[in-house]
């Protein structure tokens, strides 16, 4: 929730700018697709970093 729920806020928010005459479905799946690569190459090796010793005990 910590790594996917702020930048989907993000991501929707500013693809009201920046993608508004695309269809909606287009959109989405622009969006979902920017959501994975934050998520899997910057989102989530940072709370894993921020998080070890917390994941690990």
């Amino acid at each position: 929730m910590l790594a996917v729920y702020p930048p989907l806020v993000c991501l929707v928010l500013a693809s009201r700018y920046v993608l508004n005459s695309t269809p909606v479905v287009l959109s989405l799946f622009i969006i979902a697709t920017c959501l994975t690569g934050l998520t899997t190459g910057l989102i989530l090796p940072f709370l894993n970093r921020q998080l070890h010793d917390w994941l690990y005990q």
